[in-house]
């Protein structure tokens, strides 16, 4: 796709609900670019391909890329990176689009198949093979109540295209549902988080604000107003052990009397606190002159 200097002049961008008003000014190497109006027709048909509604490309070219700024600074959309050699494409969604641009070129919070085609094909090197369509292009007024719409709408993207010719790893944006990590993936996530130097948050803590963004009180919390079930909380209470085998009443000739799952159950047992059980499991002394509580061995 050959360059073009562009000129956009004031036109109504209409999609979900949003509105901008792109103002005049030029811009180098935009090219395919179309307009909408407010009227229903304009409206892609969810049965035809998707239609950028503008293609930047000269991506390996940093002065142009700053000089978007004033078109993609704080505006939020759908967008997508193409192959031209074999088409295949990544599609995503921005709050701010020139400030998505840049960290997939610089490789910060990207896609690894999109990572890896960058190197394999030289996307950023001449001659460009890769560009950068815009589907849908709006601002809004508050980016946490809009964050789901945009979500929904760039999984409908992802459904309207051959999903084997996608570098995406998910067909629903921001969910794992259905996507499996491969047993090499998943050695490679343990052996690289055995150095805790290597977790983004070691040594470090949370500030105050964070916690509150992370913090989901009231209807926010998936579990508000549920219970968890008799076989969840056991399953949580299996992963939480500290003794994976279990614990055990043995004698004093060190012969198991009974068995139990955790700490807890042989307290409940005996009708004491499972502080005591803890006590005499970590201590070794003999409870009531009688019994001995130790960890059950593999």
């Amino acid at each position: 796709m050959n360059s073009a200097i562009t000129t956009l002049g004031t036109n109504q961008v209409v999609r979900t609900g949003y509105l901008y008003t792109i103002s005049r000014l030029k811009v180098c190497t935009v090219s395919s670019n179309r307009y909408y109006s407010t009227s229903k027709s304009d409206s892609q048909s969810s049965d035809l391909p998707p239609v950028p509604i503008l293609t930047i490309n000269n991506l390996n070219n940093k002065d142009c890329i700053k000089s978007f700024r004033l078109l993609l600074k704080d505006k939020g959309g759908i967008y997508s990176f193409i192959n031209t050699v074999n088409g295949n494409q990544y599609i995503g969604s921005a709050k701010d689009f020139y400030l998505r641009l840049n960290e997939h070129l610089d490789n910060k919070k990207s896609n690894i198949a999109l990572q890896k085609a960058f190197a394999k094909y030289g996307f950023l090197a001449p001659p460009q093979i890769s560009i950068f369509p815009i589907y849908e292009y709006f601002t809004y007024e508050s980016k946490i109540i809009s964050h789901k719409a945009l979500t929904d709408l760039e999984s409908n993207y992802i459904n309207r295209f051959n999903f084997d010719n996608l570098y995406n790893f998910k067909a629903t944006a921001t969910s794992s549902l259905g996507y499996k990590h491969t047993e090499e993936a998943r050695l490679k996530m343990v052996n690289y988080y055995k150095d805790k130097n290597n977790h983004p948050m070691f040594g470090k803590t949370h500030t105050e604000e964070a916690l509150a963004l992370i913090s989901k009180p009231g209807e926010l919390n998936p579990m508000f107003g549920k219970k968890h079930s008799e076989a969840t909380k056991a399953s949580m209470s299996k992963k939480k052990n500290k003794y994976p085998l279990g614990v055990g009443i043995y004698d004093l000739d060190d012969n198991l009397i009974l068995k139990f799952n955790n700490n807890v159950e042989l307290a409940k047992h005996l009708d004491i606190s499972k502080v005591t059980v803890g006590k005499y499991l970590n201590s070794g002394l003999i409870y009531n002159k009688t019994y001995r509580f130790k960890p059950i061995q593999g």
